[in-house]
């Protein structure tokens, strides 16, 4: 029987009512020992910083800290190797895709959309669509972190970063039980169905992307780049029976989860509202104002496009613009190694465009800029007139 065999409504339904143990119980003993207000502090603490603020922690974390300080010793360094060099090759694409098709589909999950409005108005008492374009940022940054070569050694940043989600999920799921969450009809606030459905958008959905794009990479160097988000989920505290053993597996569950719980919301609305607008403002050109609404719908297609607001649009460019976006990165995939500097003026528009638009993006919040590898800047953000 493979695993995906096991994968049954009844139980998914059971994930859906398990968080992270683990996790869960550090922040618990936090609460015991130290009061509501010790686990406010933890949590202002990991969301304001970019770094995992380790000394600053209480002992309670450090058992956790100390389980979770390597990858697991089953994903060998070659392949974290390979799926870094992937990333390399195409992390701002990657971007591109998690913002267009990744987000898109976390937002039609109809019971875990309301998590991330909630937990966005944690975190700010401003009540416009701005709090979501930060966790829009964030979650960049996020991958970036996992994503840079080396950073997932030993303690290295994308380690702690993984570490940081990790606690401020737990913290998460204590705060909205605790104002009154409705459990038995949304489930625990990311539960377990919820965060593989996230961790298949980061790995599977961004390969279904490239290819979409005309972007085919070896099926060896896709695995390898799928087993290790595979990793980093099982870092994050993902149930061992919620990973799938290959990427062809992760597509099944991905598509299982999205059979059970796609369906239209008005937090998803609203997040894909607020997806948009942040699109809009990184493109800045009046002639592209439908280009976000466009392309969200290409990738993820109309039925899933539908739930979230966004219908079909007349016109030259709703017709044209994927169908040129991908002949653009196929351009760029065949001239790649052959020209020292940006590939084509709209393929750079519409991903490195968006890399851009995140540097700088904390200053007022975190006080520290985005942060891009200068291995990774050099790659994607070379200066070109626009």
């Amino acid at each position: 029987m493979s695993k995906a065999d096991t994968w049954t409504d009844s139980m998914l339904d059971a994930f859906r009512r398990q968080g992270d143990p683990p996790a869960d119980k550090a922040m618990a003993r936090i609460i015991e020992k130290q009061g509501e207000e010790e686990a406010y502090r933890i949590f202002d603490l990991l969301i304001r910083n970019l770094e995992m603020p380790a000394g600053q922690l209480p002992a309670e974390v450090r058992p956790l800290l100390e389980a979770t300080q390597a990858m697991p010793p089953d994903i060998g360094l070659e392949t974290i190797a390979e799926a870094h060099r992937f990333f390399l090759d195409h992390g701002a694409k990657c971007l591109f895709l998690l913002y267009y098709k990744s987000l898109p589909l976390l937002y039609c999950m109809h019971n875990g959309a309301p998590v991330l409005v909630r937990t966005s108005r944690l975190t700010n008492e401003d009540r416009s669509l701005r709090i979501f374009a930060r966790r829009i940022a964030e979650t960049g940054q996020f991958l970036i972190d996992v994503m840079t070569p080396g950073e997932l050694a030993l303690r290295g940043r994308g380690i702690q970063s993984i570490q940081k989600v990790r606690l401020i999920h737990a913290a998460i799921r204590h705060f909205l039980i605790a104002e009154g969450w409705d459990e038995p009809k949304l489930g625990l606030p990311i539960n377990q169905e919820d965060m593989a459905m996230t961790l298949m958008t980061f790995s599977v959905a961004v390969l279904d992307g490239l290819e979409q794009f005309g972007i085919q990479e070896p099926q060896p160097l896709q695995e390898a780049y799928f087993q290790t988000w595979r990793a980093i989920g099982h870092n994050l505290g993902v149930d061992q029976a919620l990973l799938p053993d290959s990427a062809a597996e992760g597509r099944t569950l991905m598509n299982k989860i999205l059979a059970r719980q796609a369906a239209a919301s008005e937090e998803g609305k609203l997040l894909t509202q607020s997806l948009v607008d942040f699109a809009q403002d990184v493109l800045r050109r009046e002639e592209l104002a439908l280009a976000p609404e466009t392309i969200i719908r290409h990738l993820i297609g109309p039925k899933y496009a539908g739930m979230l607001g966004i219908q079909p649009r007349g016109g030259c460019l709703a017709a044209a613009l994927p169908h040129a976006v991908q002949a653009l990165f196929r351009l760029g995939e065949r001239l790649e190694d052959k020209v020292d500097g940006p590939l084509d003026e709209v393929l750079a528009f519409l991903s490195r465009q968006t890399v851009k638009a995140m540097v700088g993006y904390f200053d007022n919040y975190k006080g520290r800029n985005f942060q891009i590898p200068q291995a990774m800047q050099k790659e994607w953000l070379q200066e070109a007139e626009r």
